[in-house]
């Protein structure tokens, strides 16, 4: 599963090398959030509100992140002996509290942080020892580990306030090689696990969704090979799909199938035919493109129900859930160079549309600003191609090499080696996406993963040594 803003941009951790590239510009009027923002083909667009949200994942990180407070694992309530075998862990953050502890044997003792300036908030660490934890929308907690037997885990409901076990549901699971995810999902919490199909050598997902406070839950067991979840939490829907196998929607706070690819796909040859289908969610619902001759993308609201289509366009390969109205979509233009862009599920527009000459791996809106797309050049080096939404006449090309986004703060990306595990990278580098000026460099690429991305926030884990405790570390940027 996929950060909200279709984190996938790339950049080389050294030099940017910026031009111009060779672009023509496709556009229609359209309004966002209310505020008329008209994009032609002269150098003129209306400016956004600053109050508009552009769906960053998050703080802003304008100047080389440092200490807004450290939290030593050894100050933390029935953990005074130092212990090198425990790693610092951050499960879930929120912009209230920090969820995390020292872990050992991958196991967290937890205890909450005050985001603001890491005051321990419960008087001991919780009850519930947990592999991993989230926050809901609704600012309640769970927390998730493996059960007594092998196919079976416990989801602990946890007092954010006092860190009491409020609740503790037990359920089974798919049981495979990957471990069960735990992600905020809505008023609740979504648990994936997959189990792997030998026969057809794909994974098998069941998903068990919970209320945020346990007393709602169901599950749905998705055809095999539908196993990689995309949701939008204030569309209230959640999506999985394969491009070749099809695809279901559900409701996220019930579990109702809203839309079923079979009857769509029995034209094309049914699942594994000659069509190729793509599904994006966002807030006002979701959109399908079924890859054909033709080229549309078809628009569902929330509850299922079909608006209507956007002519011209389809979905790129394997959208990232949206919190907003936009999705990123792919086209071409009258000589049949391929464009990026991106359309409004409220409106049914494109809003904007941009041909270049090139071929694109993959396109990703990053949040309501910037459309990106990826392309290699040979020698295993690739080249992005960046679309402020704001300045569709012209697109930014970056050449990049073997990184990954990381974060994504509404002006700036964050990237690192895309081999970095997801405890941590050892080193970060911000770059300007309209611009591509890098703007700051974190880390040092020989020493530990130790910088991690949990909710807004950025951390730097610090691992005891020499029978030294370890310690946690908010980073923040100086105003």
């Amino acid at each position: 599963m996929r950060g909200k803003s279709g984190a996938v941009v790339a950049l080389f951790m050294g030099t940017v090398i910026v031009a111009m590239g060779v672009i023509v510009t496709l556009a229609v009027p359209r309004s966002v959030d209310g505020h008329a923002a008209v994009v032609a083909d002269s150098a003129t667009t209306a400016d956004r509100s600053a109050a508009d949200d552009r769906y960053p994942d998050v703080d802003p990180l304008a100047t080389t992140p440092t200490p807004r407070w450290s939290a030593d694992m050894s100050d933390i309530a029935g953990l005074r002996t130092p212990d090198t075998t425990r790693v610092p862990t951050v499960l879930a953050a929120d912009r209230q509290i920090v969820v995390g502890g020292p872990t050992s044997a991958s196991v967290t003792e937890l205890m909450a942080f005050d985001a603001a300036d890491g005051r321990q908030l419960w008087p001991e660490t919780s009850a519930f020892r947990a592999e991993t934890c989230a926050l809901s929308r609704d600012g309640r907690l769970a927390c998730l580990r493996r059960g007594s037997a092998p196919s079976t885990v416990d989801l602990g409901f946890i007092a954010v306030g006092t860190g009491a076990v409020t609740a503790t549901k037990s359920f089974e699971i798919a049981d495979g090689p990957q471990d069960p995810t735990l992600a905020s999902a809505g008023n609740g919490f979504l648990v994936t696990s997959r189990r792997f199909v030998e026969t057809e050598a794909v994974y098998a997902a069941t998903l068990n969704w919970f209320s945020s406070d346990g007393s709602r839950s169901w599950v749905q067991r998705p055809p095999v090979g539908l196993s990689d979840p995309e949701l939008s939490e204030s569309g209230n829907v959640v999506a999985v799909s394969d491009y070749k196998r099809g695809a279901r929607v559900y409701a996220l706070d019930s579990g109702t199938v809203l839309y079923d690819s079979a009857r769509d796909l029995e034209p094309h040859g049914g699942p594994g035919g000659s069509a190729i289908i793509q599904v994006a969610v966002a807030r006002p619902g979701f959109a399908v493109s079924i890859l054909t001759s033709a080229r549309t993308t078809t628009v569902y609201d929330d509850s299922g129900t079909l608006r209507g289509a956007i002519d011209g366009v389809v979905l790129p390969f394997a959208p990232s859930g949206s919190e907003g109205d936009l999705i990123p979509v792919t086209g071409t233009d009258v000589d049949n160079r391929q464009a990026i862009g991106a359309a409004s599920l409220e409106t049914l527009e494109v809003v904007a549309l941009t041909a270049f000459a090139g071929s694109l791996l993959g396109t990703e809106l990053l949040g309501e600003q910037y459309v990106a797309g990826s392309e290699t050049t040979g020698s295993n080096s690739e080249e992005w191609v960046v679309l402020d939404l704001d300045k569709p006449q012209s697109a930014t090309t970056m050449a990049a090499g073997n990184n990954r986004l990381l974060a994504f703060d509404g002006v700036r990306a964050v990237f690192a080696d895309r081999f970095g595990s997801n405890y941590g990278v050892p080193k970060m580098v911000a770059y300007e996406l309209s611009s591509g000026r890098e703007v700051w460099t974190l880390g040092n690429p020989d020493g530990e993963r130790e910088y991690r991305f949990v909710g807004p926030y950025l951390f730097q884990v610090i691992t005891g040594v020499a029978g030294e405790s370890g310690s946690l570390r908010l980073l923040d940027a100086k105003p």
